[in-house]
């Protein structure tokens, strides 16, 4: 095929995903053609005092243009180069140059390894101690990709710095996490919706585990089961183009990452002070080479960690205005939880190379997640009579109705990848083939909730908001359990499930454009997605009345809730309660009606086929590299779900089924520009086309009517469109450091959000008015990135220990909302500013590093108008990790998280209006570790 018919192939097709494989296919042909055979050099770059491979290393021929870099286990291939004697110059960030001489044939290939020393070795005073080894890696990492990417490494011993993967990503620039009751569990990155990050583990898609949307909760993976954690910002045409906020790739061991076989095990146990209790977990990993030419490698590892702590939280509820320009909230709830939490991490690598140039491996992962919580909830609806305004700052209400209620709620997350492929090199052929089965899914096998509530104005109350909390006195009614009547138990199980089939093949083919080397890439990928949600209720009243204080069965609240501030009042014997109800049936009443109404209306079953092509080329041009391509992605998804109709015709059988389906191609370019002048400084831009698909309980097809009013899902919802432009630079000190400024923009159209639309007609049913998601214009986010990483060995000791790292991050984000056009809102869940300061410090064997998280406010639900907005308010964080490396395989730690007692807190409109706020107090963790 000449390039005239190349281009007229291009010209005269529909770019589909199969498609755009034969043009790719056809250009591979043209391009390499052009290719002269000569020899090649290949070889291992090692550090032995690290005893790991060097990925990322620059191997340069001198006096020729050819370069490339090592892969993950240390590899380089440099092909063509002309026959003869010829130098190598082999480089890497944190390790000094060395060169290599090389006697090339004519043909066939000279092996040349190189124990490429880092730049501590030759510093005799310095301890090279775990923080150091991570950072080095994480920077090597960084500086050597082909794009705008940040990454956390494990050290020497494996320990990531966290506990769990959301936690290790948080402090890197531009990141945030979601906390979860005092534990990060959803990354967002550059202030973008953690539900349009895309999660892989080696590389390989993971599904959501949680009903509503897309975002995996990473807390569910324990560090000790992980090499590297990557953070792309601005991703590739050989990534996944679900990802408008990066994607973040957890890269499991493999026991061809060192030239020696590895074992370590660990150990910790803690306290936590507001719970007075201890939590405790371990962990133990094993690598090992094994055969006769040590060509199978295998890795073992298991994680498990216990905690169980209590939280105090306090919500303010619908402030609104009692007198001109003062606001007090309408109702007021505490509740005291007792959690404990349960991780379990299972890891089974095994790799078998028949050849230097083939791989073949299975790579598995599980992990499992189980929550027990115990909540006690006082709540009270307070504005039902008249108001009264006492002064500014109280306001009084002549009636008010409080429940009591406990909750129990039992709850298993499960993550499970297995993935079988292999790799094959040929010449100037790479192939790559996997299979992927990922599962996962969220089990409740009971939530329970018991209920007690009062009369309609049962007790009159003034709130007084002059301080940080709500004080709210009700008088000392509200604490006689008499006064609450039985209300309701409901007793409800979900299962949540997804299964994904995922089948990739790659092709990567080195080349010479002209005098430069380069490569192109192409590839293919179709995932098979099912996931449903059954939900089953069994609601019951009382066929009886009777009260709390009949039943006899509650006790005392706490009596230090809130720092003692707020009286808690009776809570629910549970254990007690639930004997109640299979000894004595008679007293209550099955709810039929309301149990097969809520056992099915948020029940799903979807189907999603996505098929993906993209072809790619990278040319390095003396200092520059440029890397550019396109990836097209088909997606078609079938939607089932149920309509409800109240009041149903059969209250027994009160939902019709009810489908929805969506068929849409992304064409999706990018272009990223690296220009490396020296050996300290890259600068880098990017342009890039993401996307983001709808959540699954946005566009599965509910429908509830009552009274002509409807509340549905949209299966006709558009994903997100995202165009991003990146520009970064980089200046690298030595032995490891860094200084950074990056800036990104990204324009992202088809935002989605609820609208209210009257008089519609949905399914052929005419609606007064309808609440459904839909998509919106368009918004934009321009942000700023700030980074320094330094180690000061240059210093005269004892100065010589310490170390520094900080990250700022500024967001300025516009997005037009239905009904709030003029508002100029921003993303939900953006914060303006992101912040990272770590100070360590390091001396023989012993290591300490205090780090502090700061994140500014950030928008979380969107209301009427700004005073109904609801805010996370902003957050710091102190913590504190000590270690002391006993012997070369001992090592003690300590840590201390949440020095400064932060609590997550939530303000509607404004600071003062507390929305709510969960108090969790520190928790202190002691530990050792053993490498053998």
């Amino acid at each position: 095929m000449t390039n005239t018919q190349w281009f007229a192939e291009i010209a005269g097709r529909n770019v589909t995903a199969f498609g755009f494989v034969r043009i790719l296919l056809a250009s591979a042909v043209v391009f390499s053609g052009s290719t002269a055979l000569a020899g090649d050099v290949v070889g291992v770059v090692s550090n032995s005092s690290l005893d790991r491979y060097v990925e990322g290393a620059t191997v340069i021929v001198q006096g020729q243009s050819k370069r490339t870099t090592t892969d993950r286990f240390g590899r380089y291939v440099i092909r063509d180069v002309a026959s003869g004697q010829v130098t190598l110059e082999i480089s890497a960030g944190g390790f000094q140059k060395q060169t290599a001489s090389a006697q090339v044939p004519q043909t066939g290939s000279v092996t040349v390894n190189v124990d490429l020393s880092s730049s501590y070795d030759k510093m005799e005073e310095i301890v090279v101690t775990s923080s150091r080894i991570s950072q080095l890696l994480a920077l090597q990492r960084k500086r050597s990709a082909e794009n705008i990417l940040d990454a956390v490494s494990a050290d020497t011993v494996g320990k990531l710095p966290d506990f769990n993967a959301a936690e290790a990503i948080q402090r890197l620039p531009g990141l945030s996490v979601e906390l979860d009751q005092g534990e990060g569990r959803y990354p967002i990155i550059r202030g973008i919706d953690s539900n349009l990050n895309n999660v892989t583990i080696d590389g390989n898609s993971v599904g959501a585990p949680e009903g509503s949307g897309r975002r995996v909760a990473l807390d569910v993976v324990p560090s000790d089961l992980i090499s590297v954690v990557e953070v792309v910002k601005a991703v590739t045409p050989d990534l996944d183009g679900n990802a408008v906020g990066g994607n973040i790739n957890i890269i499991t061991r493999s026991a061809f990452d060192s030239p020696e076989p590895f074992a370590y095990i660990s150990g910790r146990v803690g306290y936590n002070d507001k719970s007075e209790r201890v939590p405790y977990g371990g962990s133990a990993v094993w690598g090992s080479k094994l055969g006769a030419t040590d060509n199978v490698g295998v890795v073992l590892a298991a994680s498990y960690y216990n905690r169980r702590y209590n939280t105090n939280l306090i919500e303010g509820k619908s402030w609104a205005e009692f007198s001109a320009g003062n606001f007090a909230p309408e109702g007021y709830a505490i509740y005291d939880y007792d959690i404990e939490r349960e991780r379990i991490g299972l890891n089974a690598n095994i790799e078998y190379r028949p050849s230097d140039s083939s791989l073949l491996y299975v790579r598995s992962i599980f992990n499992e997640f189980t929550d027990h919580e115990r909540r006690d909830q006082m709540d009270l609806d307070a504005a039902r009579g008249t108001q009264t305004a006492i002064s500014d700052t109280v306001v009084q209400n002549s009636g008010g109705r409080a429940t009591r209620e406990y909750r129990q709620n039992d709850q298993t997350q499960q993550l499970t990848n297995v993935s079988f492929g292999g790799e094959l090199t040929r010449d100037i052929f790479d192939w790559s083939a996997s299979y992927t089965y990922s599962h996962a899914e969220e089990i409740t096998p009971r939530r329970i909730d018991w209920e007690y509530r009062s009369g309609g104005n049962a007790f009159p109350n003034t709130i007084d908001v002059s301080q940080e909390y709500p004080l709210v006195d009700a008088g000392a009614a509200i604490m006689d359990p008499a006064n609450f009547d039985f209300r309701r138990t409901r007793r409800r199980t979900d299962g949540i499930e997804e299964d994904i089939n995922t089948f990739q093949g790659d092709l990567k083919i080195d080349m010479e454009f002209g005098q430069h080397s380069g490569y192109l890439k192409f590839g293919i990928k179709y995932g098979l997605r099912d996931k449903f949600r059954d939900r089953t209720n069994q609601n019951y009243t009382g066929a009886t009345d009777f009260t709390l204080a009949d039943t006899g069965l509650f006790g005392p609240g706490p009596s230090d809730f809130i720092d003692s501030l707020h009286p808690f009042g009776p809570i629910l014997d549970f254990e007690g309660h639930e004997a109640l109800f299979v000894s004595n049936p008679g007293m209550f009443e099955l709810d039929a009606e309301g149990s097969a109404e809520n056992s099915i209306a948020t029940d799903y079953s979807i189907e999603e086929d996505i098929l993906a092509a993209y072809g790619m080329a990278s040319v390095d041009i003396g200092s520059w590299s440029v890397l550019g391509g396109v990836r097209v992605e088909q997606t078609e998804a079938d939607y089932d779900a149920f309509f409800i109709d109240f009041p149903p015709a059969d209250p027994l059988n009160p939902a019709t089924p009810i489908s929805g389906s969506t068929d849409y191609v992304d064409v999706l370019p990018s272009l990223h520009v690296t220009y490396r002048p020296n050996d300290n400084i890259v600068v880098r831009a990017a342009y890039t086309n993401t996307i983001g698909r709808p959540d699954y309980e946005d566009v599965v097809p509910t429908l509830e009517i009552e009274d002509e009013v409807g509340s549905s899902g949209n299966p006709a919802l558009e994903p997100f469109e995202s165009m991003g432009l990146d520009a970064s630079f980089e200046y690298y000190f030595e032995p490891a450091g860094i200084v950074s400024v990056g800036v990104f923009y990204k324009d992202i159209k088809n935002p989605i959000f609820t609208r209210r639309t009257d008089n519609v007609v949905i399914n052929g049913i005419p609606l007064l008015s309808v609440n459904r998601p839909e998509n919106a214009d368009s918004g934009s986010l321009l942000g700023l990135e700030l980074n320094l990483e330094r180690q000061f060995v240059n210093l005269p000791q004892p100065f010589d220990g310490l170390g520094a790292s900080v990250n700022l991050t500024f967001i300025d984000s516009e997005v037009n909302v239905f009904g709030r056009e003029a508002d100029n809102l921003p993303f939900i869940r953006q914060p303006d500013t992101i912040g990272n300061l770590a100070v360590f410090y390091s001396v023989g064997s012993f290591e300490a590093r205090v780090a502090l998280t700061y994140r500014d406010a950030y928008l979380e639900a969107i209301g009427g108008d700004f005073d109904e907005d609801i805010y996370f308010d902003e957050r710091t964080q102190i913590d504190l990790k000590l270690s002391y490396n006993a012997t070369d395989n001992l090592s003690f730690f300590g840590e201390l998280q949440n020095i400064n007692d932060a609590t997550r807190g939530e303000y509607q409109g404004v600071p003062s209006r507390l929305a709510a706020d969960e108090l969790y107090s520190w928790t202190a963790l002691f530990g050792a570790s053993y490498a053998f």
